[in-house]
């Protein structure tokens, strides 16, 4: 069996395994201008890519650029812009390390343990004060997010002091509502301002029924004068 692990490196995932072979097999073409068609053809398939850019000149550029970059400039072919040379692509990539950190609490999230580390490390004592404030208020609006649950304010609190290794200390008579309340109200106007618009516009609507009525009795009083004119 043929598999992925066992064959090549792809330079370019978009133009797929097909494009690459194709560019491979057309390099072993040995009649100057039979390569030139295919090399052309191979051009034009990459372009289906995109075909809303294919008539931009900076976009044809680019697809040649990658023709002789996934052929690793082994293609001899005449293009019909200057070949960048040189310019080779690194098939040993280094993986990308994703940031693994250890989380106390993960339904805080690392934004608060974030917050937490700047608060400890600020000098002025009554900004500490007030940014822990806002760090519990935060805490305590992420936890509902989470949790959908009623905390009580000793809890965030508590964990509040955990996290910061007994450095950021809140009251007991600390509010903690202020983002959770501010949120709720956002929803509330949201809510309201559809409900008043659907009232809105159902009266606009009853408004044009009524003038609508009234135009119809109007013609048919009119109507009824002319035929009494009439005899």
């Amino acid at each position: 069996m043929d598999y992925n692990t066992s064959r090549s490196t792809l330079i370019f995932k978009e133009y797929g395994r097909n494009i690459q072979e194709l560019i491979n097999d057309t390099v072993k073409i040995e009649r100057v201008e039979k390569r030139q068609q295919v090399a052309e053809y191979i051009v034009s398939l990459m372009s289906q890519m995109n075909p809303q850019f294919r008539n931009i000149e900076q976009f044809r550029q680019k697809l040649w650029d990658h023709l002789f970059k996934i052929s690793l400039y082994k293609l001899e072919v005449d293009s019909p812009y200057p070949i960048k040379e040189g310019d080779l692509i690194d098939l040993n990539h280094k993986r990308l390390e994703y940031p693994q950190s250890k989380l106390k609490f993960k339904h805080y999230g690392k934004n608060v343990e974030t917050l937490i580390t700047k608060a400890i490390a600020m000098e002025d004592r009554e900004k500490q004060i007030e940014f822990t404030k806002v760090i519990g208020n935060y805490m305590k609006m992420v936890y509902k997010n989470w949790n959908q649950e009623h905390v009580d304010d000793d809890q965030i609190i508590e964990d509040l002091k955990f996290l910061s290794g007994n450095k950021l200390i809140l009251s007991e008579d600390s509010n903690l509502d202020k983002l959770s309340r501010s949120n709720r109200n956002k929803t509330r106007h949201s809510n309201g301002k559809s409900s008043s618009y659907s009232k809105n516009s159902n009266s606009k609507g009853k408004y044009s029924r009524n003038n609508n009525n009234n135009n119809n009795r109007n013609k048919g009083k009119n109507n009824n004068y002319r035929k009494k004119k009439r005899f």
